[in-house]
C-alpha cells in the first residue's frame, strides 16, 4: 500500500543533538540555495533559535541530511557545534520522497526545481510513475505531468520560468506550440508585456494562423504529388494536435468539477468521444500512408 509523506513530526524516529561535523549533504539536492536566504535564516535562528530540527538518516559512519539543508548551512554559519536532528531509518527512495514532500509543503521550490526533481524520481531513478509520485507528495497526476512538460521547453524559456518572469500556468500554454521559433517569439512577448494565460492563448492562435497562412503561400508554389501528400500528412498532424490539446484541457476541467457527478459524467463522455476521434484519425493517417507505399513505383 502506498504511503504519502507529511511533515516531519508525523514520522517515527528520535530527536537528538548531533555534531555538525558528522552531517553530510545528499548526493542530489532538490533546492538551489542562495547566500542571501541562508544569511536571513541565520539571523532568524540567532534571534529565535532553531524552531524545527533537521531530518537526517544514518549513512555509513555519518548522518545524511534528508530535509533542512538551509537550516544546516545557517547553523554552520553561526558556528554551532551541534544541531537538533530528527533521526529516522529510511532507504534512498523514501529519503528522496520525504525531502521532496517537505520542500513542496514549505513552498521552497520553483516550478523548474519541482519538474527536475519529478524527472529524477520517475525517469533517472525509476522509482515510480506519475500517479505514484503524485500520491506521495499529495498532488494530482495532472500537476506532476504539467510540471514535467515544462522541461520540454527551450533552455532560455526554462530560465525565465526559474526567475519567475514566466508563470508555470502561462508556460504550460507554450508547450502546445510546436514551432520553436514561435515559442521563442511568444516567450519574449510574455516577459515584456506580462501576458496572462488568456492573452497567451490568443497570441498562440494568432501566430498559428500566421504560420498556417505562410505555409499555404509556400505550398501554393509547389504542386507536385509529393508535396501534396506531405501537405495532407501535415493536416492530419494538426488535427491530431488540436484534438489532443482539447482532450487535455477537458481533463483539467474535469479535475475541478469532480464533486459534481452530472457535469463530471458529461465531460468524461465528451473526453472519451474525443479520444475515440483521435484513434480514428490515427488509423486514417496510417491508411493514407499505406496507400502511398503501394502507389510508389
Amino acid at each position: 500500500m502506498m504511503k504519502n509523506f507529511s511533515a516531519s513530526p508525523m514520522m517515527k524516529g528520535i530527536v537528538e543533538e548531533v555534531e555538525i561535523s558528522n552531517l553530510i549533504l545528499p548526493n542530489y539536492t532538490i533546492h538551489e540555495r542562495g547566500k542571501e536566504s541562508t544569511d536571513e535564516l541565520a539571523l532568524s535562528i540567532l534571534q529565535h533559535g532553531l524552531l524545527h530540527p533537521i531530518i537526517i538518516r544514518i549513512k555509513e559512519s555519518q548522518f545524511e541530511i534528508i530535509s533542512g539543508i538551509r537550516r544546516y548551512l545557517a547553523c554552520k554559519k553561526l558556528r554551532w557545534k551541534k544541531i537538533p536532528c530528527h533521526v529516522i531509518e529510511v532507504d534512498d527512495k523514501d529519503s528522496f520522497e520525504i525531502s521532496l514532500a517537505e520542500n513542496i509543503q514549505r513552498k521552497n521550490l520553483n516550478p523548474i526545481e519541482e519538474a527536475r526533481a519529478f524527472k529524477v524520481y520517475i525517469t533517472d531513478f525509476g522509482w515510480g510513475g506519475v500517479s505514484e509520485l503524485a500520491h506521495k507528495i499529495s498532488k494530482s497526476p495532472s500537476y506532476v505531468s504539467k510540471r514535467l512538460s515544462l522541461l520540454e521547453l527551450a533552455v532560455e524559456i526554462v530560465d525565465e520560468i526559474s526567475k519567475s518572469k514566466i508563470s508555470p500556468s502561462v508556460a504550460e500554454e507554450l508547450v502546445y506550440v510546436k514551432n520553436h521559433a514561435t515559442r521563442h517569439e511568444m516567450a519574449i512577448e510574455i516577459v515584456n508585456k506580462d501576458l496572462t494565460v488568456k492573452e497567451v492563448r490568443k497570441l498562440a492562435n494568432a501566430l498559428s494562423i500566421a504560420d498556417a497562412t505562410e505555409s499555404l503561400e509556400y505550398n501554393s508554389l509547389m504542386d507536385s504529388k509529393e508535396n501534396r501528400d506531405l501537405k495532407i500528412n501535415r493536416c492530419f498532424d494538426k488535427i491530431l494536435t488540436t484534438l489532443k490539446i482539447t482532450q487535455n484541457r477537458i481533463g483539467t476541467i474535469i479535475e475541478e468539477v469532480d464533486d459534481n457527478w452530472i457535469i463530471y459524467e458529461t465531460l468524461m463522455h465528451h473526453k472519451n468521444l474525443i479520444n475515440n476521434q483521435i484513434d480514428i484519425m490515427i488509423r486514417e493517417q496510417k491508411r493514407f500512408n499505406q496507400k502511398l507505399k503501394y502507389k510508389m513505383p
